[in-house]
């Protein structure tokens, strides 16, 4: 399992190169504005609990691995709690019609966030432990990078704002070291499990698979940031679209 854990490794340092963590690290532009994002990705965010839940878990565990895998499952089952509550902090929750709503999840700006969650569920459904285990370890890769640049930003929010961030701030860069995944015996367990050159071969294809579709998730995040749009204001400019094309 070693040489697919270091080929995750490597694809996190390629991963930390997207400009969108590079427009979070530009303190030139103020700390809500480079959170603004936040609303667009509410799709993937409400949709992990699902697919921890339902597509990863498996009761009762088939072996030690799938042990392992519910454990991280059941870590960020209510995750998506600290998001609402973040949104609310940050004014990012308006009172806008549920139609409205809808318009915005499912918009054209935000189709690799969704197709993110699709594969995701297409490639778990049914698989074994081996692969459930490799998804979730890319799934916690890539949410290393992106949360601890985010969070630093909503540090700087909670300073400016006296607004203490959870979800997009310091607190959940600390839950996720304390997860059984990151406790070093488990680590030393996982770095043991032997795999047969085909099992490395599938394995390595499936981490190259699900990186180019966090990587096409987290460009849309950087046009969701640049774009200056807003839930209430992209969700006007939506119906009135779709009232003009009725007319």
């Amino acid at each position: 399992m070693r040489r697919v854990m270091e080929l995750i490794d490597k694809r996190m340092v390629d991963f930390r190169t997207a400009p969108f963590f590079e427009f979070l690290r530009d303190t030139s532009i103020g700390p809500r504005e480079r959170l603004a994002f936040a609303p667009s990705v509410g799709h993937y965010v409400m949709s992990v609990t699902d697919l921890y839940k339902l597509v990863f878990r498996e009761e009762p565990p088939r072996d030690e691995l799938q042990r392992l895998i519910n454990a991280e499952t059941r870590e960020d089952e209510f995750h998506w709690q600290w998001f609402l509550k973040d949104l609310e902090k940050l004014g990012a929750s308006p009172s806008i019609p549920f139609s409205d709503a809808l318009r915005f999840v499912w918009s054209d700006a935000t189709v690799q966030m969704r197709l993110l969650t699709y594969h995701m569920c297409r490639l778990g459904f049914g698989a074994t432990s081996l692969r459930k285990f490799v998804l979730i370890q890319v799934i916690e890769a890539t949410g290393k990078v992106a949360i601890a640049n985010i969070a630093e930003v909503g540090r700087e929010f909670g300073v400016a704002t006296g607004e203490r961030l959870v979800y997009l701030g310091p607190h959940h860069v600390e839950a996720e070291s304390e997860h059984t995944l990151e406790a070093p015996d488990v680590q030393q367990w996982i770095d043991a499990i032997e795999l047969d050159a085909h099992q490395v071969q599938e394995l390595s294809a499936l981490v190259e698979e699900t990186f180019g579709y966090f990587r096409a998730f987290i460009d849309e995040m950087h046009a969701c940031a640049t774009s200056g749009s807003t839930i209430g204001r992209s969700s006007a400019a939506a119906t009135a679209s779709s009232v003009a094309a009725q007319t």
